[in-house]
């Protein structure tokens, strides 16, 4: 089961204020997750996505006083794959670019908090439950970067906060099945 996730906007390698940081990140994936959690087979998770479900496995948690829904859980037997292309300002091979440490920062943004310290003080707490894509980082099973120049950033939104540093990421996501169940049985195909 694949699909896109996309990214624009800054990852900062030591931010000051790292939960918000990471919230910020975070915001950024909810609204397409959500989305794809709409569309078959992802529909067949929200009955385990609430907070008190009556079905197992239970994939909500409650974090700092925030329902989190990760879709990729080991109560589920998900893992994932990542295939993430990165185009950020720097040129290519200059010895400015860290791309470790912002593959960092964003598997954080793509994981659930796993203690209030890690939530931003800004992070919603109206919008219902916040969708992750992942329970834990330990769930990306293989990993692939490629890094490109941006060459021009204009054709992003001009709603979306961004620096000279901004980066687009375009974020190929392969669910796989680490151990078949009835209930991730709909993404063995």
């Amino acid at each position: 089961m694949k699909f896109k996730l996309l990214y624009f906007g800054d990852i900062y390698i030591n931010p000051k204020k790292r939960a918000q940081h990471i919230s910020d990140i975070r915001m950024q994936f909810h609204p397409q997750l959500k989305k794809l959690v709409e569309h078959s087979p992802w529909n067949n998770l929200t009955q385990f996505m609430m907070p008190n479900p009556t079905k197992s496995p239970i994939t909500t948690k409650h974090v700092g006083g925030i329902d989190w829904n990760p879709i990729i859980t080991p109560n589920l037997k998900l893992i994932a794959e990542l295939d993430i292309q990165m185009l950020h300002p720097e040129i290519v091979g200059v010895s400015r670019s860290d791309i470790d440490n912002r593959i960092k920062t964003l598997f954080d943004g793509l994981r659930a908090p796993q203690n209030e310290h890690e939530i931003g003080e800004n992070t919603p707490r109206d919008i219902g439950p916040i969708y992750t894509l992942l329970d834990d980082d330990h769930l990306i099973t293989k990993l692939s970067v490629n890094t490109s120049h941006l060459l021009s950033s204009d054709m992003f939104s001009c709603d979306i906060p961004r620096s000279p540093d901004s980066i687009f990421m375009m974020i190929d996501v392969n669910v796989r099945v680490a151990e078949g169940t009835l209930e991730n049985l709909p993404f063995m195909v």
